[in-house]
């Protein structure tokens, strides 16, 4: 009967990993996609920029940066400040996206060191 409960949890344990991992869809979609990785790495070197200054670095257009911004921004990896007549995005990896991905690593803890990690496989 231990045995049946312990594959129980194990199960519990691996669809809470599962779960988690599907609420970070968006934060992976966003990271994911190379023209949005490169953008990435333009804010970490220019803390603050507008979307004429990462079309400047960009073979893209304004439109198509403006597309990758906005899903970096609905993801949480940016945000926006208005100054003016201008929109200023910043590198933020706020706290909810951050919360997230520790909460994938610490399911997938817990199914790796679950005793019983074998039964299922």
């Amino acid at each position: 009967m231990k045995e049946y409960d312990e594959q129980d949890e194990l199960l519990e344990q691996k669809k809470a990993l599962i779960q988690e991992i599907r609420k970070s869809t968006d934060i992976f979609k966003a990271m994911a996609d190379p023209i949005r990785q490169d953008i990435l790495m333009m804010f970490m070197i220019s803390k603050r920029m507008n979307v004429a200054q990462v079309v400047a670095q960009s073979p893209l257009s304004r439109p198509a940066v403006s597309h990758h911004l906005r899903i970096l921004k609905q993801a949480g990896i940016l945000y926006s400040i208005k100054e003016k007549t201008e929109v200023y995005y910043h590198l933020s990896f706020d706290d909810a996206v951050i919360k997230q991905l520790q909460s994938i690593i610490q399911a997938a803890e817990r199914v790796i060191h679950h005793p019983d990690k074998n039964i299922l496989e």
